[in-house]
């Protein structure tokens, strides 16, 4: 029986039993919106598809677009106007899928601090890291409500000193993700948080998104469309049962503050499942809706090289895995 067990294994294709190492580089630590990917690693969605899957923190959308355009990652989450100003720049980056179908660019406060409009913005100082994909937006929404960039102080911070530096007075703001907001709560307490979400001051564009290198797209775009595949599996089981895809991450990555992050769910929800979604599966990309993300990308700064949305997106790996009605 053992001989029979070894020969029938020797005899399977190389192809059965071999999985491809694929590394995903996050755009900051760990958040609630990479939940799905941790769901989708416990209920063996990679592994189906064959993909041994590494996960790795990132610094920043900026950072991230770097490392993936120097290929130390297979594919990586990123703003799309992040994408879009690193391809302008003769980045090889081409974004595969929508995370966030509507930007989560974001400034928290406290509401003492006097916050109520974006033209309350001038003369505060506001923390941002210096890798932030805010940085990249911040002149077109300054633009837009008629800001004065020149009377807002950005301060440099690290990613995780963002809301002690609020909490400690020592600036009046921070930008930061819609999907935080409970993480501000927790360190500013309940009812003591105000915010500006972007995309209501004028800035209705695609949020973050997962790219890849056009190399790695040429080299095997069968696993990018199994990626994606197991991906978007994940946010539809995510969906379904947010805590268990909280869960199942803070198991994997030790030091999490689960109870934190499964809070922010709400926000992640109503900013990935859309009609879009809805209509062609999570992740499609909408020509006009990119179009405009690039027009607004470059509404005050004019690009190294000119792009149209053809260039920076495709729809050909979609998973067309339907979120929950």
């Amino acid at each position: 029986m053992k001989r029979l067990l070894i020969g029938a294994l020797l005899a399977l294709p190389l192809t059965a039993l071999a999985q491809d190492k694929f590394t995903l580089q996050l755009n900051w630590f760990h958040l609630a919106d990479h939940s799905p990917i941790y769901m989708a690693l416990k209920k063996g969605y990679y592994k189906d598809e064959k993909i041994d899957l590494t996960v790795v923190r990132g610094a920043g959308s900026a950072d991230s677009a770097k490392k993936i355009d120097l290929k130390q990652a297979d594919l990586g989450i990123s703003d799309a106007p992040t994408v879009i100003t690193a391809i302008s720049k003769g980045a090889n980056l081409k974004i595969v899928a929508v995370v966030f179908d509507k930007a989560a660019n974001n400034v928290f406060f406290k509401k003492s601090a006097g916050i109520g409009k974006p033209q309350d913005l001038i003369g505060k100082k506001i923390a941002v890291p210096p890798a932030d994909s805010h940085r990249v937006l911040w002149p077109a929404f300054a633009a837009i409500n008629k800001l004065d960039q020149n009377g807002v102080a950005l301060v440099n911070v690290k990613p995780e000193g963002k809301q002690a530096i609020v909490a400690a007075g020592e600036v009046d703001a921070s930008f930061d993700l819609y999907t935080s907001y409970a993480i501000w709560e927790k360190v500013l307490g309940k009812g003591n948080v105000g915010h500006l979400l972007w995309a209501d001051y004028g800035l209705p564009i695609y949020g973050h998104t997962y790219f890849i290198n056009t190399e790695t797209e040429k080299k095997n775009p069968k696993l990018v469309e199994r990626f994606l595949r197991a991906t978007h599996k994940g946010w539809r089981d995510a969906q379904a049962s947010p805590r268990e895809a909280i869960d199942a991450m803070a198991a994997a990555v030790p030091g999490l503050d689960a109870e934190a992050l499964f809070a922010t769910t709400p926000q992640i929800y109503d900013l990935c499942i859309t009609e879009r979604s809805r209509k062609h599966g999570i992740g499609w990309i909408e020509t006009e809706l990119m179009q405009r993300t690039i027009d607004i990308t470059f509404a005050q700064n004019k690009p190294d090289k000119q792009v149209k949305a053809a260039d920076v997106f495709t729809n050909a790996y979609s998973s067309r895995i339907k979120p929950l009605k």
